[in-house]
């Protein structure tokens, strides 16, 4: 397979040069590695060192390969968002240039049915980005309580339907249990009309995934954390696809002690770039500077 062709298609990648680079020299933090398209563009564009971190074992195996050209400027770790603060004693630098988080589910994730992720394709429901840890999404859609379904569906979906659709997940499973992902989104689809099946299809995936890895409470510790080790003058850029990432992004930067928001508003993909990927549909950028020593 040509290399050109192992990479995907990274959203804003322009955007997120413009914004995160300030010193060609520096070190960059990519905090969700995913396929390596961000982590290339960085490597492409600076001459210093690119640290690239993931939950999911099979994504840095993955970069690992893909960035194979640029493996003396490149450092791959296991970590989490929630675990940032672990990276002084893991890598010889203590304070980074920036940090780039890309948001959300991976294309590499999506791809791969095994995973679970997807509603498109059948695979087993598990969702876990990190296939060590124990919660799946097998467990919360089979054992969580109705109310609690509902719960779920409402704050991390904001799914109107959220109650009927736990009221039929809750009926479905007492005639056996939900183990794949074709499998959620039969019982699912019947509540939506048409026009707004593959809407209701996303919005409930996405709350089970939330779910299972704990998404948001892992980026408030992830933004907090990469503002401690970054160097004064460095950036932290978050690319989030739905308002609850964006909320949180919006209010964390600016609560920053001595933060710059350079974003006033939302930087949103070209109309061109969503046409050539549709993955870039919905995609908000915010970026932040540090300008004082806190």
């Amino acid at each position: 397979m040509a290399k050109s062709e192992i990479f995907h298609r990274p959203v804003l990648l322009e955007k997120v040069l413009e914004f995160l680079i300030t010193d060609l020299e520096g070190t960059y933090i990519d905090c969700t590695i995913g396929g390596g398209g961000h982590a290339k563009g960085i490597l492409e564009n600076t001459k210093g060192r690119l640290i690239g971190i993931d939950r999911d074992e099979g994504a840095l195996v993955y970069s690992q390969r893909a960035l194979g050209d640029y493996s003396s400027r490149l450092t791959l770790l296991r970590l989490s968002f929630g675990q940032l603060e672990e990276l002084p004693g893991r890598v010889e630098e203590k304070k980074f240039q920036g940090f780039l988080f890309d948001l959300g589910i991976s294309w590499y994730q999506i791809e791969t049915p095994q995973r679970g992720f997807s509603y498109l394709v059948d695979g087993p429901l598990d969702m876990r980005m990190d296939r060590e840890e124990g919660l799946t999404a097998e467990e919360v859609v089979n054992e969580y309580p109705q109310a609690r379904l509902a719960l779920l569906l409402t704050r991390y979906g904001e799914e109107p339907r959220a109650k009927r659709i736990a009221r039929r997940i809750a009926q479905v499973r007492k005639r056996g249990r939900i183990t794949s992902t074709l499998q959620l989104a039969s019982i699912i689809s019947p509540l939506f009309p048409s026009y707004a099946r593959m809407r209701g299809l996303s919005r409930s995936f996405q709350a089970i995934r939330i779910e299972v890895n704990d998404e948001l409470e892992q980026l408030k510790r992830g933004l907090r954390g990469a503002w401690g080790l970054l160097s004064v003058g460095g950036r932290i850029c978050v690319i989030s696809y739905h308002s609850l990432e964006d909320r949180i992004v919006k209010e964390t930067f600016r609560a920053l002690p001595g933060g710059k928001v350079l974003t006033k508003k939302v930087v949103r993909p070209s109309p061109e770039e969503v046409r050539g990927n549709p993955r870039a549909r919905g995609a908000k950028l915010r970026a932040v500077e540090k300008v004082g020593g806190l």
